[in-house]
C-alpha cells in the first residue's frame, strides 16, 4: 500500500468512525469494533487501523483500555478543545459586530464545558501549549498574513475567516456585500447621483460593503472613483468633525451610505439640528447593523442587521466538529435582514 493511500484510508475511517460515534446518543462510554473488525471492515492494515484509532484518542472522543478493548466517550465525557479568537489588532474587539461574534462562540462553547481564548500574537509565536490545547480558530483577517494561515494548517488546527479578506480559506459571509449593493440600487432608482459614503469605523467590515457599493456603481455605468467617500480615520473622536465636512461639502450629496448605524445616526442629527435639513426631502441616509439602542431615533434609520452572534455560534459548532472529525469546514452563510425606516426618499430636484 503506497504512503499516500494509506494516509487516504487512515483519514476516511477516522472520519467515518468519528461521524457514527457523534451520531450515537450514548452519554455514557461505549465500546467501539475491534481492530481486527475493522481491518475487515475497510480492508485496510492493521498499522492503518491503530494510526487512524490514535487520531481519534488525540481528539478526545476515544480511550483504549488495555486488555478490554477502545471506548468511545459518550457526550457527557466528550473532551472539547478552546475555540481560539486571533485578533491581531486589538482595537477591533471595541466594535459590537465583533463582541457578538465572540459572545455567540462562549455561548456554545460553555455548553462544552471549554472555553474562547482572545489571541493577540501570531501563531508562531504561540506557546506549545496553547497551540495544542486550541480546537480551531476564528480569524478576524485585520494584519493576519497568510503564513500566519499556514502555521495554522501545518499544525492541522481548522480556522474560519469571520470577516471580508483575501486570505484563502473558509469564511462567514453575513451578506454585508449584498446588503450595500441592494442599497446602492436603490438609491440610484430613486434619483440620486450625488451619493456620498460615510466610512471610518472598522477596515475589514468597511471593506466588504465598498465593494458592493462599487458592484452597484459599476453595474449602472458609474465611475466608483466618482464617489466622494469621508472617512473617521477609525476613531471616535473624528465622527463629529467627518458628519461636519460632508455637509460642509460642495456640491452637497444628496444621499449617504454611512457604513454604521452609529454614523447614520450622528448625520441625520447633524443634518437637521445644525443644517436644518429636512431628512429625506433633503438628504437621504442608509446605514448598517441595525443596532437595537438606536431604534428610538427618529426619524428612523433605513438599515440593515446581520447575523453577527449567530456567525458566532455556528463558526464554534463547525470548528468544534472539524476538530473531532478531521473534515473541512465550510462556508457559513446567512441572509441579511433589512429595516427599511423613514430616511430614504427620492432625490430633490436642483
Amino acid at each position: 500500500m503506497s504512503v499516500r493511500r494509506s494516509s487516504t484510508a487512515r483519514a476516511r475511517l477516522a472520519s467515518v468512525l468519528a461521524e457514527e460515534i457523534l451520531q450515537r446518543p450514548d452519554t455514557v462510554p461505549f465500546p467501539i469494533a475491534s481492530e481486527h473488525e475493522l481491518c475487515r471492515r475497510f480492508d485496510i492494515s492493521r498499522v492503518t487501523v491503530r494510526l487512524a484509532l490514535g487520531d481519534l484518542e488525540n481528539r478526545g472522543l476515544i480511550y483504549r483500555k488495555h486488555g478490554k478493548g477502545t471506548f468511545a466517550h459518550g457526550r457527557s465525557h466528550q473532551v472539547h478543545r478552546d475555540i481560539g479568537f486571533l485578533m491581531k489588532a486589538p482595537q477591533a474587539a471595541e466594535h459590537r459586530p465583533i463582541t457578538e461574534i465572540v459572545r455567540g462562540a462562549q455561548n456554545v462553547m460553555a455548553d462544552l464545558r471549554a472555553a474562547v481564548v482572545l489571541l493577540s500574537r501570531p501563531p508562531g509565536e504561540w506557546r506549545s501549549d496553547v497551540a495544542t490545547s486550541l480546537g480551531g480558530v476564528i480569524v478576524f483577517p485585520q494584519d493576519v498574513t497568510e503564513n500566519d494561515l499556514q502555521i495554522l494548517r501545518d499544525r492541522n488546527v481548522p480556522y474560519i475567516l469571520a470577516a471580508h479578506s483575501l486570505l484563502p480559506g473558509p469564511r462567514i459571509d453575513l451578506g454585508q456585500r449584498r446588503a450595500a449593493r441592494k442599497f446602492t440600487e436603490q438609491l440610484l432608482e430613486l434619483g440620486h447621483r450625488r451619493i456620498a459614503l460615510l466610512s471610518g469605523y472598522d477596515m475589514s467590515l468597511d471593506a466588504i460593503k465598498r465593494e458592493g457599493i462599487h458592484d452597484a456603481l459599476d453595474a449602472a455605468g458609474i465611475d466608483p472613483a466618482s464617489i466622494s467617500e469621508f472617512s473617521t480615520g477609525f476613531e471616535e473622536r473624528g465622527v463629529l468633525p467627518t458628519v461636519q465636512r460632508l455637509l460642509a461639502s460642495d456640491p452637497r450629496p444628496t444621499a449617504v451610505i454611512a457604513f454604521d448605524d452609529s454614523l447614520g445616526s450622528m448625520l441625520n442629527c447633524a443634518a437637521r439640528h445644525t443644517e436644518g435639513m429636512c431628512v429625506p426631502s433633503d438628504l437621504s441616509i442608509v446605514s448598517f447593523h441595525n443596532w437595537p439602542y438606536l431604534h428610538f431615533i427618529e426619524p428612523i434609520l433605513t438599515t440593515v442587521g446581520f447575523e453577527f452572534y449567530n456567525a458566532g455560534q455556528r463558526a464554534a459548532e463547525a470548528l468544534n466538529r472539524a476538530s473531532l472529525t478531521g473534515e473541512p469546514i465550510a462556508d457559513i452563510s446567512f441572509e441579511p435582514s433589512y429595516r427599511f425606516g423613514q430616511t430614504v426618499g427620492s432625490a430633490p430636484i436642483l
